[in-house]
Formats: C-alpha cells, sequence, structure tokens
C-alpha cells in the first residue's frame, strides 16, 4: 500500500512540472467554446481568439437559497470547492428548469471574478444556444442561475495540469501576467481579472487534469 501512495504522489508531483501535451488531456466527446490559436508562447502559454458562445452562471459568495434542494443536483462530495455552485448548475442542465429539458454537459467550468473579490462559477451552455441563448432552458425562479453571453474577444491563455488548489492557481496567474507583462504585442487592461477553467470531472487523477488560467488581451 505504502508503495502505491508513493507512486501516485510521484505522478501527482510530475503533473505539475510536466506542461507538455496538455492538450491531450481535453476530455473527448464535449463542447467547449470556440477559439482560433493566434500564436504560443512556449508550452503552455496560448494567445486566442474566442469566438462567441454563451453559458450559465450562479454567484458564488452567497450561500444556497432555501428551498435549493429543488433546483439543485445532488453532489457526492460536499467538501469540494465551489461543491454548492457545481450542484446549481449541474441542476439547471441536467433537467432542473423551467422546460425540464435536460442538455448535454460541456466542458470546462469556469470561475470568474467579479466585482469587489466576488466570484461566479459558469458551465458552457450547449453550442445551439451560443447565438440565442434566449432559445435555452430558463432557469427556475429562486435557482439563483443566470443565462449570459460571451462576446468574442482575445485572451491570453496559461494551461497548467495537476489540481486547481487555491496556491497552484495563485502561481499560475502571477506567471501569467509576468508572460502578458513582457509580451511586446499583447496588454491586458486589467491583470486582476482572470478566469480559471476546469475541464475534468473531480474524480478525475491530477495527472491526466487540465487546467487554465486566461486574462483578456487587447493589441498594443
Amino acid at each position: 500500500t505504502v508503495p502505491l501512495i508513493v507512486s501516485l504522489e510521484k505522478k501527482a508531483l510530475l503533473s505539475l512540472k510536466d506542461d507538455t501535451n496538455l492538450r491531450k488531456r481535453l476530455p473527448e466527446g464535449l463542447e467547449t467554446p470556440d477559439y482560433d490559436l493566434i500564436t504560443k508562447k512556449g508550452n503552455n502559454v496560448e494567445f486566442r481568439h474566442y469566438k462567441p458562445y454563451s453559458v450559465c452562471a450562479v454567484t458564488m459568495n452567497k450561500p444556497r437559497p432555501i428551498g435549493s434542494e429543488k433546483t439543485d443536483a445532488k453532489i457526492v462530495n460536499k467538501e469540494m470547492s465551489g461543491a454548492s455552485s457545481f450542484g446549481a448548475l449541474a441542476g439547471y442542465l441536467f433537467g432542473k428548469n423551467e422546460q425540464k429539458s435536460p442538455m448535454k454537459m460541456t466542458t470546462p467550468v469556469f470561475t470568474s471574478p467579479l466585482v469587489e473579490d466576488e466570484k461566479q462559477m459558469e458551465f458552457v451552455l450547449p453550442s445551439e444556444y451560443w447565438n440565442e441563448n434566449e432559445n435555452a432552458p430558463q432557469p427556475l425562479s429562486g435557482s439563483g442561475v443566470t443565462l449570459q453571453k460571451r462576446e468574442s474577444e482575445d485572451r491570453a491563455v496559461l494551461l497548467f495540469g495537476g489540481y486547481a488548489s487555491k496556491k497552484e492557481v495563485d502561481k499560475r496567474k502571477k506567471e501569467l501576467v509576468t508572460v502578458v507583462t513582457k509580451d511586446s504585442d499583447w496588454t491586458s487592461d486589467d491583470d486582476t481579472m482572470i478566469t480559471l477553467a476546469q475541464y475534468n470531472d473531480p474524480f478525475t487523477v491530477p495527472w491526466r487534469r487540465l487546467n487554465e488560467v486566461s486574462v483578456k488581451v487587447v493589441k498594443k
């Protein structure tokens, strides 16, 4: 048992250092926002032009409302960071909406900054709703879930593996800001507005996980 644990720990640590072929960790068969690759910087930084897409979103800083068991999906691992927000979005996506219409799971799960240290979690809607998200099933009243449109934009993206712990995400955010700050072609209007993307389900082992941090950029 002990050698197995040591072996798993070594794989987990190597996953944080190995920044090659991270795109191979993208789950198969799940829709993800469409983008064009503009340029790459090293193994793990990409500048992308994103095309419009839509998301369902819920604020993470507020407790879930009374009666949310009627709108939220049940979460096995309730200790997971953002579990209640994940449950709210999963509930909506899997059929707890006004039309009682289940939709296909997508990837990634976004954690985006709002104002005054608030954050929101976002699931990408299926592509049939990217142009007209008002045609998507409407969230149940009291669920706290909203539908939001994401317009086309350019983003600098840093890819990394392993678990997206707060310590690891903070480290990767600093790396991304450094790359953008030094870049001769691109700049960021606000390098505090960095979004985290997690592509794999919570049960995926760390050496098969794909995460990203990204920030909106414009040409200098």
